[in-house]
C-alpha cells in the first residue's frame, strides 16, 4: 500500500527558524552567497513548504505599495529537489499576493533559473546585471 505524501504551506509574518535554516543551507553554504538576510526579512511574509512534515522550500514576499509585490528567491533543500516544490511554492506565493490585493509579482532571478520563471509565465526585462556575485535578471507577471 502506498502512503500519501502530504504537502503543507505555512505563512509567517516574521522569519521562522525553518526558513532561516533553508536559506542558509541553499544560498550561503551551497551557492556561496555572503549574506542572505537583510532588513526586508522584518517586514516580509515568509512562506515555508513542508513536504511530509519536513521543511523543504521557502520564499518571501513583500510590497511597498500593496499592488506590486516582490517574490524573494525560492530555495528548495537539496534532498527534496526535482519534485516540483519550486513550482508549488511560487504558486502559493502568487495566491498569497492575490489574496492580499496584489496585481503584479516581480522578482530578481538568477540567470541560470530564467527558464524556470519563464515556464511559470514570468516575462524578463531582458537586462542582465551582477547581483550577489552572480548574474541576475528581473522578471514580472501580472496576476
Amino acid at each position: 500500500m502506498f502512503s500519501e505524501v502530504i504537502m503543507e504551506f505555512k505563512v509567517y509574518d516574521v522569519i521562522p527558524p525553518e526558513a532561516r535554516r533553508i536559506r542558509e543551507e541553499v544560498f550561503i553554504k551551497e551557492q556561496g552567497f555572503q549574506d542572505e538576510f537583510d532588513d526586508i526579512d522584518k517586514t516580509a511574509r515568509h512562506i515555508v513548504l513542508f513536504d511530509d512534515q519536513i521543511p523543504a522550500a521557502v520564499c518571501r514576499i513583500f510590497t511597498e505599495d500593496g499592488k506590486r509585490w516582490h517574490i524573494g528567491r525560492v530555495a528548495v533543500v537539496k534532498e527534496r529537489r526535482r519534485r516540483g516544490l519550486g513550482e508549488r511554492i511560487m504558486a502559493k506565493a502568487e495566491d498569497e499576493i492575490r489574496r492580499l490585493g496584489g496585481v503584479r509579482a516581480e522578482l530578481s532571478g538568477q540567470v541560470r533559473a530564467a527558464d524556470f520563471y519563464r515556464r511559470l509565465g514570468y516575462t524578463s526585462t531582458g537586462s542582465k546585471y551582477l547581483d550577489e556575485y552572480c548574474p541576475h535578471i528581473d522578471f514580472y507577471k501580472d496576476l
